[in-house]
């Protein structure tokens, strides 16, 4: 109702503008008009001045062809002059006037003997008699070289032409009048508009306006409410209209996919950041694939950021229409810390059940292996032959290497506290369990361990970051076939840290950049793997140990160091 309100008062007020601006064209073009013919009028009567004048010196010199042409151009501008409209003052010095309303006769012709004027009673000049007299003498004498009527042109040449500026003062007064009466006009135009323009900024445009401020201080409100609200966000929000174009991208969107707003906007990015809908090339086309797979729940996808890293994401899509144009709205979630502790929980019950089975292993092995222990001692006291006690003493070697490994494992998986320990301890623990794989495949261990130095944490830790590091080695060396190979492991001492350095001639890593290996979910291994090995053991170094480890490429191999604080 406030808006036709409105909209009636601005219809009128446009309704007066536009009267008033089609009276000011109208009364200018009259101005225009009036000036123009008052400028015509006055001109012709100027001219009348000059021929009469003209006339008469070629009436004395005959100079006949001049002096018709002459005559005819002053009759014709006389005929247009009397044909026109005229003032009062204009027709009284024509065609006279003679006002008596009191006076008889004989008063009225004293007064013109005497030249006296009064408010009613005026000389009349009769200027169109005398100009047509004035014209008919010309013409005769023309005709008739009359000296009589020569005699009248010079006689009355003079008084014609004082006659004849009383008229052109006349045309140029009435010109100014009727200039000052339309300029009046002007005015009185002009100054209806610019009351009509106050009443209008008053009435109409002022409480408009603050109508207008009002509702956009509430549309603004509102807009940055919401705008707060989506940009605190914790989850990534990102809008798409009916061209596919992005029209909002929060702040979280940008932590997720590392693009910035000025990138994203108004651009057809979407199917970049999310692959599963790069075939999508129209709206209705995604609206039919957010309808037929149900995403409009929250459903598990892929996302990829701008540096090209691709990582898990949860998204739900709602859609509204609008008066002109239909939304989507993308709800993305980066499930990539969600998935990486599922996968953490997931190798914590494993090294638990591995722990578990390994204990039961040892307590299921254990009293067998005692009693081939003892079988062995027994049938050794039987025999003589040398041959039999030869195979009886490996046969105590093996079962020897077999207690020995089943205290190894049970050890490695086993639960510990912190305590001070020198990492030589959690090296040589790492390379039991792999001893046999390093064996099998004849790679030559390098240790350079000589330390005395010792620090306070979990010696298990240590010992499965340091496996961690050799499996991968291991594992590269039997992919790559690696001829002769290496593992060269040492450890450094400073002033207030270890360094552990374990390097390998495999080729080196070929992940670019190479930072990236201590990412989760990223390993290119052909074997199964989490591809979290490396991701936990740089938590544990960093967390536990609060060290750091790196990676990088040498002339030969891969080399990883481990730098561990010394401090408590």
């Amino acid at each position: 109702m406030r808006k036709f309100n409105f909209t009636k008062r601005y219809i009128l007020a446009l309704t007066i503008i536009a009267l008033l601006s089609t009276l000011a064209y109208f009364n200018l073009d009259r101005l225009i008009t009036t000036q123009y013919n008052s400028g015509k009028l006055i001109n012709l009567s100027g001219q009348q001045r000059m021929l009469s004048q003209q006339i008469s010196l070629h009436a004395i010199y005959y100079k006949t062809a001049a002096l018709k042409e002459n005559i005819k151009k002053m009759e014709q501008n006389h005929k247009f002059l009397t044909s026109m409209p005229m003032s009062k003052e204009l027709k009284n010095i024509y065609f006279g006037r003679v006002v008596s309303l009191d006076k008889n006769k004989k008063d009225y012709i004293n007064a013109i003997s005497k030249r006296v004027k009064s408010n009613y009673i005026q000389e009349p000049i009769m200027l169109d008699i005398k100009v047509k007299k004035y014209l008919n003498h010309a013409k005769h004498f023309l005709e008739t070289r009359s000296g009589k009527s020569l005699t009248y042109l010079l006689t009355h040449s003079k008084p014609l032409l004082k006659d004849l500026d009383k008229a052109t003062s006349a045309y140029v007064k009435e010109a100014q009048n009727n200039s000052d009466m339309l300029k009046r006009v002007e005015l009185l135009i002009f100054i209806l508009t610019i009351i009509t323009l106050i009443l209008e900024a008053f009435f109409i445009f002022r409480p408009a306006n603050r109508q207008i401020i009002e509702d956009t201080k509430i549309i603004t409100n509102e807009k940055d409410y919401s705008n707060t609200v989506i940009d605190s966000s914790t989850n990534a929000i990102i809008t798409l209209d009916s061209n596919l174009e992005i029209k909002k991208f929060n702040k979280m969107a940008q932590d997720i996919f590392k693009y910035s707003q000025n990138e994203m906007l108004n651009s057809k990015l979407f199917s970049k950041i999310v692959p599963k809908f790069k075939d999508i090339n129209s709206i209705d086309t995604l609206l039919k694939l957010i309808k037929k797979e149900k995403l409009s729940q929250p459903k598990e996808l892929e996302g990829v950021d701008k540096n090209g890293n691709k990582f898990p994401i949860k998204a739900s899509f709602g859609v509204k229409e609008q008066e002109d144009d239909i939304i989507v709205v993308a709800n993305i979630q980066d499930i990539t810390k969600e998935k990486l502790k599922d996968k953490i929980v997931q190798e914590q019950a494993k090294f638990a059940a591995l722990g578990e089975m390994i204990a039961v292993i040892a307590h299921q092995w254990r009293q067998p292996l005692a009693q081939l222990n003892f079988n062995n001692l027994y049938i050794k006291k039987l025999t003589n032959n040398n041959e039999i006690i030869k195979e009886l003493k490996n046969n105590e070697d093996i079962i020897a290497f077999m207690s020995e490994t089943i205290s190894n494992f049970e050890n490695f998986y086993k639960k510990s506290d912190e305590r001070e320990f020198n990492p030589i301890e959690s090296i040589n623990q790492a390379l039991k369990i792999v001893d046999s794989i390093i064996k099998l495949n004849e790679i030559k261990v390098i240790k350079d361990i000589n330390s005395t130095s010792k620090i306070y944490a979990n010696p298990n830790a240590l010992s499965q970051v340091i496996l961690s590091i050799l499996q991968n080695a291991l594992d590269v060396i039997k992919d790559r076939d690696i001829k002769n190979p290496t593992i060269h492991i040492t450890l450094k001492e400073q002033k207030d840290s270890i360094i552990i350095q374990i390097e390998d001639n495999a080729g080196g890593i070929k992940e670019s950049p190479i930072e990236n290996i201590f990412k989760p979910f990223i390993s290119k291994k052909r074997v199964t793997s989490t591809g979290i090995g490396l991701y936990m053991s740089k938590m544990v170094i960093e967390k536990k140990f609060k060290g750091t480890i790196e990676a990088k490429n040498t002339s030969k191999g891969a080399i990883f160091t481990i730098n561990i604080s010394l401090k408590k």
